[in-house]
């Protein structure tokens, strides 16, 4: 192949992947995630983006995407940038020993404050992934946790 046909391939292969690129750009939104209910200051407010229900409050590495923050108010606002659109659940609580986990009863129950995208409650366990699911469509969106 000569210099200007090897040149022409790799130029149509550079166009090829921005219009890729910026399809896939167009495609992300944002999160925005307000949470409220926090007690006091201490600790740090944890919020979890899942995207399936195999996942939904299992491991945090599978998830979607994820911020731990520092505890500044009652109430506050997480954003997350670059998500795909899809169906989504957000889980949070606060994490007010700093210990990096949701501390609980002996029978299970979250003594520190939690919730779930959509208010969703948990009968007899916790809440299911299809009760907390939105559906992320366009640019940006907000949604509110209840922290209890």
């Amino acid at each position: 192949m000569g210099g200007g046909m090897h040149r022409l391939v790799l130029s149509v292969i550079m166009v090829f992947t921005l219009v890729l690129l910026c399809r896939k750009a167009a495609d992300a939104g944002s999160l925005s995630v307000t949470v409220s209910g926090l007690r006091g200051t201490k600790g740090f407010l944890s919020v979890t983006v899942w995207r399936s229900e195999a996942d939904f409050l299992k491991d945090v590495r599978l998830s979607a995407a994820r911020k731990v923050l520092p505890v500044t108010g009652p109430e506050m606002a997480v954003i997350f940038e670059n998500l795909p659109a899809g169906v989504y659940a957000v889980s949070s609580f606060q994490d007010e020993n700093g210990n990096g986990a949701i501390d609980r009863s002996f029978i299970g129950v979250p003594t520190e404050p939690s919730g779930v995208s959509q208010g969703a409650r948990g009968v007899m366990g916790p809440p299911r992934f299809r009760d907390a699911a939105f559906e992320l469509k366009g640019s940006s969106q907000n949604i509110p946790i209840r922290l209890r």
